[in-house]
């Protein structure tokens, strides 16, 4: 009896296989083509091509209850409204498609997430209103394009070497700014005190505005971490198309 089921269950996994072809043929043509309008859409808003990726639901599955359930992106060296260049990643939710052969669809809600290293920190506070008006003994100690360690909760600026002045920061997401509130600082060695402080806050204004942001999102919080500032994006409602 087993020999005779062989044959049977060879012919059945043959035709299993055979009858997968166009569906895995069809997979694959869906991703390539929402991938290429998911690229393109997100490439001209951030200036770099991204990885795109859909999970390990089948698109024709969840094209099949009409939407897709989440996409994935990332990128390195993205441009978001003028920021220094950024790692990016980002999760767009229940995704609509309008037209499949214009590749056009709608968004529920999106995420983003960008990582600006030290380097882009300094770019970003590197001017005339936030650095460029500390007084100037701290201006001289530090330069204009001072040293910048980022560490959890906090900012430092440095002088090219050692530690003999320190201005601290503290990044907080206000409305659509990112603001940098003056929470120390230090020269010589020795804590300036709490009127010093003041004074020094008093004129200084380190601040950032993002309003041109891709997508309609809108700015949500703002955090020190370890070498990183890391500003998270939330958003509903947007759409995309393959043109842009």
């Amino acid at each position: 009896m087993t020999l005779l089921l062989i044959p049977i269950l060879r012919r059945l996994l043959l035709l299993a296989v055979f009858l997968a072809i166009p569906f895995v043929a069809a997979e694959l043509l869906a991703r390539k083509l929402i991938g290429d309008a998911v690229t393109h859409a997100v490439a001209a808003r951030i200036g770099v091509s991204p990885k795109v990726g859909f999970g390990s639901t089948p698109l024709l599955l969840q094209l099949a209850h009409g939407s897709l359930d989440a996409v994935s992106v990332s990128a390195s060296g993205a441009r978001i409204d003028g920021l220094p260049p950024v790692e990016l990643t980002g999760t767009l939710r229940d995704v609509h498609l309008r037209s499949l052969t214009a590749l056009e669809g709608a968004i529920g809600s999106l995420s983003v997430d960008v990582r600006l290293p030290a380097s882009g920190v300094r770019d970003l506070l590197a001017t005339p209103s936030c650095v460029g008006s500390l007084p100037a003994n701290v201006l001289a100690a530090l330069t204009r394009t001072p040293r910048v360690a980022v560490f959890p909760g906090r900012i430092d600026l440095l002088p090219p070497r050692g530690r003999a002045t320190e201005v601290r920061l503290a990044p907080v997401a206000v409305g659509a700014s990112v603001r940098f509130a003056l929470i120390g600082l230090e020269l010589a060695g020795a804590p300036s005190s709490a009127v010093e402080l003041a004074a020094v806050r008093a004129e200084t204004r380190c601040s950032r505005t993002l309003t041109d942001l891709p997508f309609g999102v809108s700015l949500r919080s703002a955090q020190a971490r370890w070498g990183a500032l890391e500003l998270t994006f939330a958003g509903s409602g947007a759409s995309f198309s393959a043109v842009g």
